[in-house]
């Protein structure tokens, strides 16, 4: 083919790196087009005798591993008769380290020693196990001039296992070059002698060794690793196709390094494992000093609530009196003066944010800021901005730099809701922040000491998230040192008749109440939006009284479902199917307004003022909606003839 021609001619009269490069691409290109088996050979050759010829001694070692193989694999579908002779055909180029003597084939030659000694010093210095093994199965390929090596190393069942393998290229074997002759490797490690062959296909000594055959293997070192008189693995070194690579000075220099590789090994390991030991038990102390806190406080509590003498704090915001209140503000009481992580868990509308500020106006820190934030409610992409700030020019649109919110709460609180929401990323930060007390703003490569104390909340089972895995269990334990329960309202009954009083006192009516009828149904609602559904009933109820909220005004029942009073509530009035926001909105309009006009006796003046209309607007809303005052009238005269 006229492509490797040239090639080969370009080799010949050594032309430089470019132009060679360039001719061999060509063939390349050319063989591709027809691959036939002499030339895919001969380009392989031509690769060799490239990389030799420039010196790159990894490239030539890989492109020589690739032409035996081709070679090889040829060989094998040829008769027995005719292999030997395609193989003698076609030699394997020696790479530029063949064409000279390995280290350590002198026994007269110091310079092996000098090396061993360099790396000995490096061995002690790597406590990291992979890199270490890397280190030593290197060097040991370079110390004998080896083309590749295994590092096998005995598990607790006591099998011998390959930890590491290697080429003269430094690369990690792959595949079919991870197949070495495990009997000669066991051998070693089970007499504790080392094994030196000049020839292993014509050595007596491996004539029941299979995978000495099968992989026509030529040389082989093999010495073992030893501490305290028990050998824990082999250092394996071949070579496939030299015969009489390794001498008595590779021999010696390689049991020498095997002894120093052993200690350094048997030393990584023993770190690595104290430093596992060592996780374990911060972990454990500090779970076990979360529990004593927690303990503590349980304690305490409850010795208060024997005596009936709990003393309390400013608790203004929070109303109740009932004995499920009392418990968890006498918790607040102990935790408040503490600087410890608080989570408070309890269903949507419950209060959680309100313990929070409680707690926070009753800690040292009540004269700093409290900083409030909703996870749940910020993009996942801007959430790490708006809690560790940014610097100007982190990401499109940050134009100046921004104190995050854990720098806006220094000295006081940071209140985070819905912290269950958070994506693993984020949380993963949150944790960094809270066990170093340093936040990094986005964009920025300086950290800032924070003094903030975390309150968290959430409305998750965060325990069953950890099992699940969908929160990490490290931030978990991080934010739950105390962990405080807000009772739904639905178990704190006797608390809304108080909780309704102080709603009535916001709806700015001072002459608005309610009667016991009415009462007695918020009491026995079930309430699943808590307290916050009782504020939007009263606040609702109040636009619909004539001075009294009674029983008609009010919404909810004392079941789950909803009957059908007249008129008929907006959610049992349309079809639950319809997703028409439009049709919706107009029957909750119809139903306010006609529910406006049955109180006031069809006046439309004082129904518009209850809806917070003029007249003239509840009038265009009328003709709009299709209802005539005149008809409810007549329907109210009716009913009271």
């Amino acid at each position: 083919m006229a492509a490797l021609a040239r090639a080969e001619r370009a080799l010949g009269d050594g032309a430089g790196g470019t132009a060679w490069t360039a001719r061999l691409d060509e063939a390349r290109e050319a063989v591709a087009l027809d691959p036939s088996v002499e030339h895919t050979v001969w380009l392989d050759e031509l690769t060799v005798r490239g990389m030799v010829a420039r010196g790159d001694a990894v490239g030539a070692a890989r492109a020589r591993v690739a032409l035996a193989r081709r070679i090889d694999g040829l060989a094998a579908t040829l008769p027995e008769a005719l292999a030997g002779g395609f193989r003698a055909a076609h030699p394997v180029p020696e790479s530029p380290r063949e064409t000279q003597e390995p280290l350590g084939q002198n026994p007269t030659d110091d310079a092996p020693w000098r090396r061993l000694g360099a790396v000995t010093r490096r061995l002690n210095e790597e406590s990291r196990l992979r890199p270490l093994l890397e280190l030593v199965m290197d060097t040991v390929v370079e110390l004998t001039g080896a083309a590749r090596g295994f590092l096998l190393l005995r598990d607790p069942s006591g099998t011998l296992r390959v930890r590491t393998a290697r080429n003269i290229g430094r690369v990690d074997l792959e595949g079919d070059d991870m197949a070495l002759s495990r009997s000669v490797a066991e051998g070693v490690a089970r007499t504790g002698e080392a094994v030196v062959t000049l020839d292993a296909s014509a050595d007596g000594r491996f004539d029941a060794a299979e995978s000495v055959h099968a992989m026509r293997l030529r040389s082989i070192l093999a010495v073992p690793l030893v501490i305290r008189g028990e050998v824990v693995g082999t250092l394996y070194v071949d070579d496939r196709y030299k015969t009489g690579a390794f001498g008595d000075g590779a021999l010696a220099v390689a049991t020498a390094f095997a002894d120093a590789a052993a200690v350094a090994i048997h030393n990584a390991k023993t770190q690595s494992a104290l430093r596992r030991s060592l996780g374990r038990s911060e972990a454990l102390a500090r779970e076990l000093a979360q529990r004593v806190d927690r303990q503590q406080v349980e304690l305490e509590v409850t010795r208060q609530s024997a005596r009936h003498d709990a003393t309390r704090g400013k608790y203004d915001e929070i109303i109740g009196g009932g004995p499920a209140m009392t418990r968890l503000l006498a918790l607040c009481d102990r935790v408040a003066p503490t600087s410890m992580s608080v989570l408070i868990q309890g269903e949507n509308g419950s209060g959680k944010e309100l313990v929070a500020r409680a707690i926070h106006a009753n800690s040292p820190r009540s004269d700093q800021p409290f900083v409030a934030e909703n996870c749940s409610a910020i993009p996942e992409t801007l959430l790490e901005s708006v809690l560790f700030g940014h610097v100007r020019g982190a990401f499109t649109g940050a134009d100046r730099t921004r104190p995050g919110l854990f720098e806006a709460a220094h000295g006081g609180t940071l209140f985070l809701d819905e912290v269950g929401e958070m994506s693993p990323g984020m949380q993963s930060k949150l944790l960094r922040v809270l066990q170093d007390g340093v936040v990094r703003p986005v964009g920025s490569e300086r950290a800032h000491k924070v003094d903030v104390r975390v309150i968290a909340a959430t409305h998750m089972d965060l325990p069953e998230m950890v099992r699940r895995g969908t929160f990490r269990e490290d931030l978990y334990y991080r934010l739950a040192v105390i962990v405080l329960t807000v009772p739904p309202l639905r178990d704190r009954k006797e608390d809304i008749p108080g909780l309704v009083a102080h709603f009535l006192r916001r709806t700015g009516a001072p002459t608005l109440g309610i009667d016991r009828q009415a009462l007695t149904r918020l009491v026995n609602a079930p309430w699943p939006g808590n307290v916050r559904q009782l504020a939007n009933e009263i606040q609702r109820a109040s636009i619909l009284a004539d001075g009294t909220i009674r029983e008609a005004d009010l919404t909810v029942t004392a079941s789950e479902r909803r009957p059908d009073p007249a008129p008929r509530p907006v959610s049992e009035a349309r079809d639950q199917d319809s997703l028409d926001i439009r049709s919706a909105l107009e029957e909750v309009e119809r139903d306010l307004v006609k529910r406006a006009l049955d109180a006031h006796g069809g006046n439309q003046s004082r129904a518009a003022k209850a809806l917070g209309l003029s007249r003239y607007g509840l009038q265009k809303k009328l003709k709009r909606l299709g209802i005539s005052s005149k008809d409810v009238r007549r329907k109210l005269r009716g009913e009271k003839s």
